[in-house]
């Protein structure tokens, strides 16, 4: 009937032992047959389908006039020959088009739990940057990869667009809020990652020095030319030409008064870079000019910036003028700790959207450990001429306008983009408040990380990008994982800002214990919890726990010494804050025989050759190399 078919192996109960992960992002029609086994068996495909990453649009479309026990081959033949294929086709299609989507499956899991970054969304070089600087530093890996995506969106900036459809073109304009108290390494992280790009504002502002000595130079010359023009037997003719005042190059600003941006951007084309190691400064500039109960005229402009749209300020020190700017692009990245967030994101910025515009990433606390790991410097090398690659895109001069040039999606991107718009806007209905506001956002954000990270991979050279004005399937299934990943952080951090002071409490007991490795005792607790040092007050927390489900007291055997053995208090589940999920294929029970291979033939004692997470030889190269001193490559 000319759709694309396919189906699992060994019969309709044994649908989980194939591999389903071909069908991610894609729409998929189950046809059961008709009867019971059949339409089990599609139950179990639907459940299956939705828990891949990104899910599919699921439909399971019933075969009319299907006779008992019948499938779609018997459906085919009660046709009769002489029946057209594309009739029958018309059929299914029409079928298909009055049935609803399966409602995504909701997650079993435990929404505040925190789940690993998708490191392998990430392309070379940057994902084992990424996890490189994370183990050197000691910080969790989203504390690189976030503001390291912002830095990258802005480096592309105003260069290219891509286009979703006709009149639907989304810029590479990302906003992140890296969220931690103090202590937990996100400003080392902050900095490593905006090295490259303050290093290269900083040769800028240098080159500006010395070209503001030669206009100082230059500008005698012409005042003395003028005098002369001016004097009563002075040469004839039109007057010297003032030479104009060079500007510099601006790349990264940390000023976040509009007024202030305003001349910097109508200098810069292609956009800025906001990047501050506190973004409390950005929240407070809102409010500057504003009077009490009044939105301020800032955070409007702001709005504006997101979608890289017109901006025009009236000036009001200085000089008074009106600045225009045609394409104003910033993206934003900085840190900001949870109470300052709570504090920060009041009434009128969750209601205006600017909350969610923001990138979330709050990962737990967990101890610091020593480590003597450091980055390579070629590796940082790296880094920085990829950055230098992105930077060289230029816009395209059209009539003397500068304009975003449109990247296009491929055939297989666009299904990819399809299913996943389909799929959240089917979650989004089902929502209300701060959360819907964010799920609109997050809807184009992965568009917006796949242009990310297609033009990584273009920068990289990755071989496998056939044309930089494509968007492929690789790129929009990374940028959807992506938003999934922080659609999740999303629903975590908006659900602590609601939590109330027990319910916090609580939280940081539960991510505390699964920082000692999920079992604790009651005076353990007691004496590494500050804030449940009185008498009693640890086991009566520890009992809340129990009571809420979150664990169990499991009695430990008899010590040699004897006495009486303390009881352990034990997390229900073992927490995965600090481990790495299994894949899909892993939970189904899928084996990797080139890996068991490699394993069995490989004595233990033998040193990790990929220890970045590379899927085969082909993938390491000299340009991908990584300092690991606990890792001896072999002669």
């Amino acid at each position: 009937l000319g759709f694309t078919a396919t189906t699992s192996a060994g019969g309709s109960q044994v649908a989980a032992k194939t591999d389903w992960r071909p069908l991610a992002g894609k729409e998929v029609w189950i046809l059961p047959d008709n009867d019971v086994a059949g339409r089990t068996y599609a139950e179990t495909v639907a459940g299956i389908l939705a828990k891949l990453s990104p899910p599919p649009v699921v439909k399971v479309v019933e075969l009319p006039d299907l006779p008992d026990k019948g499938d779609i081959v018997d459906w085919i033949a009660a046709h009769g020959d002489g029946e057209k294929p594309e009739v029958m086709r018309a059929e299914i299609e029409a079928g298909a088009e009055e049935v609803e989507p399966e409602a995504p499956e909701p997650s079993t899991g435990d929404t505040m739990q925190f789940q690993p970054f998708p490191l392998d969304a990430l392309p070379q070089p940057i994902r084992g940057f990424v996890a490189a600087g994370a183990k050197a530093i000691g910080c969790d890996p989203s504390y690189l990869a976030l503001p390291l995506l912002v830095a990258l969106g802005a480096a592309i900036g105003n260069t290219r667009r891509l286009e979703l459809k006709r009149g639907w073109a989304v810029p590479p304009i990302l906003w992140g809020a890296v969220v931690g108290e103090s202590g937990t390494s996100k400003t080392p992280a902050f900095k490593l990652v905006m090295q490259p790009v303050r290093e290269r504002q900083q040769r800028s502002l240098n080159r500006h020095a010395e070209e503001e000595k030669r206009h100082q130079e230059v500008l005698a010359v012409w005042e003395k030319d003028l005098a002369n023009w001016k004097r009563p037997k002075g040469a004839a003719g039109d007057p010297p030409t003032k030479p104009v005042m060079p500007q510099a190059e601006r790349f990264v600003v940390s000023d976040t008064t509009v007024e202030a941006l305003a001349p910097i951007l109508v200098a810069s084309p292609r956009g800025l870079l906001l990047a501050r190691d506190e973004l409390a400064g950005w929240f407070g500039s809102f409010d500057r000019y504003a009077g009490k109960g009044m939105a301020s005229a800032d955070a409007a402009n702001w709005l504006s910036m997101f979608n890289a749209e017109p901006l025009s300020v009236d000036r009001k020190t200085g000089t008074p003028r009106t600045i225009s700017v045609p394409q104003a692009a910033v993206c934003v990245c900085g840190g900001i700790q949870f109470g300052i967030l709570q504090r920060a994101l009041g009434t009128d910025h969750r209601e205006s959207g600017l909350a969610a515009r923001l990138l979330l990433c709050y990962p737990p606390r967990k101890p610091k450990e020593w480590t003597e790991a450091d980055i390579d410097p070629g590796a940082q090398a790296k880094l920085a001429a990829l950055f230098d690659r992105l930077y060289g895109l230029q816009m395209t001069d059209h009539f003397g306008e500068l304009l975003p040039e449109l990247v296009r999606l491929s055939p297989s991107g666009k299904a990819a983009w399809i299913g996943y718009f389909n799929t959240h806007a089917i979650e989004q209905a089902d929502m209300t408040g701060d959360l819907s506001a964010a799920w609109s956002k997050l809807e184009e954000y992965a568009a917006r990380l796949a242009l990310v990270i297609h033009f990584t991979r273009w920068a990289a050279r990755d071989p496998k990008l056939a044309d930089s004005a494509t968007l492929d399937e690789q790129s929009m299934n990374a940028g959807i994982t992506l938003a999934n990943w922080f659609k999740r952080e999303a629903r975590r951090v908006y659900a602590m800002l609601g939590e109330s002071e027990a319910d916090r409490e609580k939280r940081r007991l539960v991510e505390w214990i699964a920082g000692k490795g999920s079992s604790v005792t009651a005076r353990k607790v007691q004496q590494g919890c500050r804030w449940l040092r009185e008498h009693g007050t640890a086991e009566a927390a520890l009992e809340e726990l129990v009571k809420s489900g979150r664990g169990s007291w499991r009695m430990p055997e008899q010590s040699e010494k004897g006495g009486r053995p303390s009881r352990v208090f034990m997390l229900s589940t073992v927490s995965t804050v600090y481990e790495t999920p299994p894949t899909h294929a892993e939970e189904l029970g899928f084996v990797d025989v080139d890996t068991v291979d490699a394993a069995e033939a490989q004595p233990a004692s033998e040193p990790e050759l990929f220890p970045f997470g590379f899927n085969n030889p082909d993938d390491l190269d000299g340009d991908q190399l990584f300092a690991n001193p606990q890792t001896q490559l072999p002669d």
